[in-house]
């Protein structure tokens, strides 16, 4: 695993459906040199596959999270796991109102213990009004997340041009994304998610290094990527600066249900 290897990582935690034309032109090697390493990266297991994620406001839902220091998993209904270093698990509940979120949140501290970290996001809206073109087009993407636009266009017998509009917009109001399913240890980079009210702050100073944010206008999780221990350090260094109450966790392992 060198230096290119874990530039691709990071353009593939950034966007789960980016291209390996866009990959190859942002690292700065051929198509060819690219392919080569994406397929050692697949076999070598460390690329394990991709997730749609689908935003609750699609189904009508809220989804709320919750932070566990446990040794234990939790078993019940959930929208994410995400596994942290520091034997803290954060996971992902969704419901129908806010007080479905707070109660699934509190039957797993039943299990767990009560949560060192809550957060549940106000109900946003939609920001575009949906056809059944885009049920279609999500329902595809489940399949597979990074079928590309022109098979999508040839399966529903629409326009090439028409399926990359919705899409666009689709991600643009963060309605779907696409996660990466990356063996962290394998590929030897890092991840922390950061909790904090003052993330308008740190969404500025991180940019170069988010994989994704959930946020609202006052608080949010900030999911953030480093090559080694060092330059995380370095960055969580920065953010204590801006927010000295920020929640860090160090991720080993995550994984999202759409």
């Amino acid at each position: 695993m060198d230096q290119v290897d874990k530039k691709i990582l990071f353009n593939l935690l950034r966007d789960g459906r980016v291209s390996q034309r866009q990959i190859a032109q942002n690292v700065g090697i051929s198509a060819q040199a690219l392919g080569y390493r994406m397929n050692k990266l697949i076999s070598d297991g460390v690329i394990k596959g991709y997730s749609l994620i689908v935003s609750p406001l699609l189904d009508g839902k809220v989804e709320g999270f919750a932070a566990f220091k446990s040794d234990r998993e939790y078993q019940g209904e959930v929208s994410s796991i995400t596994k942290c270093l520091e034997e803290i698990t954060l996971y992902g509940f969704r419901g129908d109102r806010v007080e479905d979120v707070e109660r699934k949140i509190a039957e797993a501290g039943k299990e767990l213990g009560e949560p060192v970290m809550k957060y549940i996001p106000p109900t946003g809206q939609v920001g575009m009004n949906l056809n059944s073109n885009d049920y279609e087009i999500i329902k595809l993407l489940r399949e597979d997340p990074r079928m590309s636009v022109t098979d999508i266009a040839s399966k529903l017998d629409l326009p090439y041009m028409t399926v990359k509009r919705r899409m666009n917009l689709l991600i643009k109001n963060r309605l779907i994304g696409v996660v990466s399913q990356i063996d962290l240890s394998g590929g030897n980079v890092v991840i922390y998610s950061i909790f904090s009210h003052a993330v308008n702050a740190l969404s500025q100073l991180l940019e170069p290094q988010t994989i994704f944010v959930i946020r609202d206008t006052t608080a949010g999780v900030l999911f953030c990527y480093s090559e080694n221990l060092r330059a995380a350090k370095e960055s969580i260094s920065r953010v204590r600066s801006v927010d000295k109450d920020a929640d860090v966790m160090v991720l080993y392992d995550y994984q999202f249900f759409s």
